[in-house]
């Protein structure tokens, strides 16, 4: 029987709509065909009306797979559900456009760099949150992804899974040429210089560097960590114009360059040099892991040595989680995926959609691309690393059956694993979350690192900027606060 549809609504916070001109102009541009995104549950009542459910994974596969997961949920409870897929460059303005109009749906996938962002525009029910995660146990999820999703000492949104970046590289050209794992900055500029090669289509890296693209943040953020370069210092202030994140810009730049292919470069893109055999190094999440394989039609590998062995990729990539600056540091960027429940969904069900999401239907919800969502609720109380034991065995493949073991090994898998346990990001631990909200919806550091390839900026005037930008964009969110 499906749960009551009264809806229990908190007391609506301020609605901050003070996103800068650039913020909204760049949103509104990436949310193409926003109205034909349906909102949430409506006003209250005892209508039982679907629940409205946006996820951020689009592919045909996955689509069909949360379909499916969905039925079986309202086969069990009653409850229906409406899936609605949003791109991610879309969703912050999306959720703004359907908040104003008072149709915000009822659960949202996200990224947790808009989780803080969003609960101080007052869009999510943190306390709805952490009512699910209280019942279901805290001690079943991940630290780090309780950490992350913990606003004020409340659990803003339910974790639900994880990827770090990581440096695929090609073991078989490194062990030819004699070089060490790209574990450090020294190394990969060392391996980047030494199988440089763009005459023969070669190249020493694939970066990503697209101005309006999350993952040259993703990348950039990576290799700020592990050089010590933090958005928020020691004293809880601004601190991208530090010497250490200079550094990082300057190795940004020269890996760009002088060690990567011409041309502009979103993860796609990257991929796609790295499936030809033309790259030797590519940072990246790892949901390129099941494509080296020969596990996806619509993005095989097309090296020389694949047309023999579709699988070729895999056998002879390496990957690295953690990268070490120029001072003793090492990191590893991680972004986990949250569910949030809106201020306008019907509670109570929306509640339970998310305990079966990370319950019940949580393996086939994991199921949708494995490589690319480390669970971070590993069990239950009674079965505490029943979660994670199944997500080793899911098949990663899209035409063609495989798991990550089978093509990686379980050295490979369990590095992915370990680093889940010690993902960092800039801001959210110290209380920032909401500045580094903007920070992606601007793509402030994508800009920059444009401004320096193209000459633009030097690194110190780029690191300065970008402090200039996040202190003019902390104020507005301090006085709208």
């Amino acid at each position: 029987m499906p749960l009551s549809t009264t809806r229990r609504r908190p007391a609506r916070r301020r609605l901050v709509l003070a996103l800068t001109a650039a913020a909204a102009t760049l949103a509104v541009t990436a949310c193409g065909g926003g109205d034909d995104t349906d909102g949430g549950s409506g006003d209250g009542g005892d209508s039982a009306e679907p629940l409205t459910f946006w996820t951020l994974e689009s592919e045909p596969n996955r689509v069909a797979r949360t379909e499916a997961n969905l039925e079986r949920f309202t086969e069990q409870t009653g409850i229906e559900v409406e899936l609605v897929t949003v791109e991610e460059t879309a969703v912050p303005q999306q959720m703004i456009t359907n908040a104003a109009s008072g149709t915000l749906p009822d659960v949202v996938d996200h990224p947790m760099v808009m989780t803080s962002r969003w609960l101080a525009d007052g869009l999510l029910d943190a306390e709805a949150a952490q009512e699910v995660v209280d019942e279901l146990d805290p001690s079943t999820f991940r630290e780090a992804g309780l950490e992350f999703a913990t606003v004020d000492g409340t659990v803003a949104a339910v974790p639900t899974s994880g990827w770090g970046l990581i440096m695929h590289y090609r073991k078989d050209w490194f062990d030819a040429a004699g070089l060490e794992p790209p574990t450090s900055f020294e190394n990969i500029l060392a391996a980047a210089e030494a199988l440089h090669d763009p005459e023969n289509q070669r190249y020493g890296i694939v970066l990503g560097n697209d101005p309006g693209h999350q993952v040259t943040q993703q990348i950039f953020e990576h290799f700020a960590l592990g050089n010590g370069c933090q958005l928020i210092g020691e004293d809880d202030e601004l601190a991208l114009d530090d010497e250490r994140c200079v550094e990082t810009f300057e190795f940004y730049n020269e890996l760009l360059t002088d060690y990567a292919p011409a041309g502009t470069f979103n993860s796609v893109d990257q991929r796609a040099a790295y499936l030809a055999g033309q790259a030797a190094m590519m940072p990246q999440g790892p949901f390129t892991l099941h494509r080296l394989a020969g596990l996806e039609d619509a993005e095989l590998a097309n090296c020389a040595e694949c047309a023999a062995d579709p699988g070729y990729l895999a056998t002879n990539t390496g990957i690295v989680s953690e990268i070490e600056g120029y001072h003793g540091d090492s990191a590893q960027y991680g972004r986990i995926s949250n569910l949030g429940i809106t201020v306008d969904a019907d509670t109570e069900n929306a509640q339970e959609l998310v305990k079966y999401l990370v319950g019940d239907g949580y393996t086939e919800w994991l199921a949708q691309v494995p490589n690319g969502m480390i669970p971070m609720r590993t069990g239950t109380p009674e079965s505490p690393t029943e979660f994670v034991d199944a997500w080793q065995e899911l098949n990663m493949g899209v035409d063609r059956d495989g798991t990550l073991v089978e093509y990686y090994g379980e050295d490979t898998v369990t590095e992915l694993v370990d680093g889940a346990q010690n993902f960092d990001a800039w801001g959210i631990r110290q209380g920032f979350g909401e500045l580094v909200g903007v920070l992606y919806e601007l793509t402030t550091i994508p800009a920059a690192v444009g401004d320096v390839q193209n000459g633009v900026l030097t690194p110190e005037e780029a690191a300065a900027d970008v402090q200039q930008k996040l202190t003019d964009e902390l104020d507005l969110i301090e006085s709208a606060g």
